[in-house]
């Protein structure tokens, strides 16, 4: 039973990782966006590192909610 928990901490923890470099790597690409005048995409990146930056904070509390 505890192999199981430890197995899910870890899930969290990369779940954290991965969320986190998605969120950053669409802000960047919405920047990129931004200065050659495309407003869609630039705003469609940043719903999306937004969403991602939101379950990074979740995945963070199912981490340190697991034992």
């Amino acid at each position: 039973m505890k192999k199981q928990k430890n197995k899910m901490k870890t899930v969290y923890e990369y779940m954290t990782v991965l969320f986190a470099v998605v969120g950053t790597l669409s802000m960047v690409s919405a920047v990129g966006a931004i200065e050659t005048d495309q407003y869609l995409l630039g705003a469609s990146a940043v719903c999306v590192g937004v969403a991602s930056f939101i379950m990074t904070l979740f995945s963070q509390q199912l981490y340190s909610e697991a034992k």
